[in-house]
């Protein structure tokens, strides 16, 4: 089964992630895929999403969807559909993106989005605070606008996702038991 987390910055992906680790400790947790990529290029993310660093997080996110065994449960740290989010706001922002190029990202967004067994939205809450990790650029305007961006794109009606989204909030405890029925509830 394959579950992926999407959310702006510092909302609690990658606690709840490996909180969710120690609960099923046979499940795999494959990393962020903007982490993955800059130490696969060994170049930072830019400060600005462009189309070329998008596409690298997208195509990369997408191959280990697809690499995943079926009958292995998997614990993804974000999705194409985050660095689609980050397109979306840096063309919004007058960053060096445009629509064509959404459009071009678009037919790999739906193909990791139907990949997926669930998709698991983790969205802002005042309990959550900032956390510095290095690979973060947002202000928290900014980081607000990709909660929102994130949520629009997960609606049926934005056509990237036809299958279940959950939405998980609460403190650590909470958040865990959420995600053990809705696990529960699809195996």
């Amino acid at each position: 089964m394959r579950l992926v987390f999407a959310g702006t910055q510092s909302v609690g992906k990658t606690t709840l992630i490996d909180d969710l680790a120690a609960t099923w400790p046979a499940a795999r947790v494959e990393e962020e895929p903007i982490r993955a990529v800059a130490r696969v290029t060994g170049e930072p993310p830019p400060a600005v999403p462009t189309v070329e660093a998008e596409r690298r997080i997208i195509d990369h996110g997408l191959a280990r969807l697809r690499a995943a065994g079926d009958r292995e449960l998997v614990l993804f740290d974000r999705s194409p559909l985050d660095a689609y989010a980050h397109a979306v706001l840096s063309m919004e922002i007058g960053g060096p993106i445009t629509p064509a190029d959404l459009q071009s990202l678009r037919p790999a967004v739906i193909e990791a989005m139907t990949i997926a067994d669930l998709v698991i939205l983790v969205p802002i809450e005042s309990r959550v605070d900032d956390e510095a990790d290095g690979f973060r650029y947002l202000d928290a305007a900014n980081r607000r606008r990709v909660d929102r961006i994130l949520a629009e794109l997960l609606r049926p009606e934005a056509g990237l996702r036809s299958g279940p989204v959950a939405v998980v909030r609460g403190d650590r405890a909470t958040r865990v038991a959420r995600m053990v029925r809705l696990v529960g509830d699809l195996s």
